[in-house]
């Protein structure tokens, strides 16, 4: 395998990890974005003596939330890619040092 396919192919399974990594992020984000939204809609709720209903953000705020879901989980995708590249390395460093060592 040449150079050039190696480092595609190795491009194309970063890009592969980080999208994985958002979509499961921001599946999971957004759970946790609603139950946060609701908690401050009940106490809002419970403080003013009225009834309340669990629901989905609407509108401006339901934007404003899945945007800032997206980049959150965008950056968690770079952030465990690049982590895993330096822990390759370090393994891959530490290999070539025992093979080293025993020649």
């Amino acid at each position: 395998m040449s150079n050039n396919t190696k480092e595609k192919s190795e491009s194309s399974r970063a890009l592969g990890r980080i999208a994985l990594l958002m979509s499961v992020g921001f599946i999971f984000d957004v759970g946790q974005a609603i139950i946060v939204y609701n908690s401050g809609k009940k106490a809002e709720a419970v403080t003013a003596g009225l009834p309340y209903k669990w629901q989905v953000p609407k509108g401006k705020e339901l934007m404003k939330t899945t945007a800032i879901v997206l980049v959150t989980s965008l950056i968690t995708g770079m952030i465990v890619n690049s982590a895993e590249k330096m822990l390759y390395k370090e393994e891959e460093n530490l290999a070539s040092l025992k093979t080293n060592k025993t020649t």
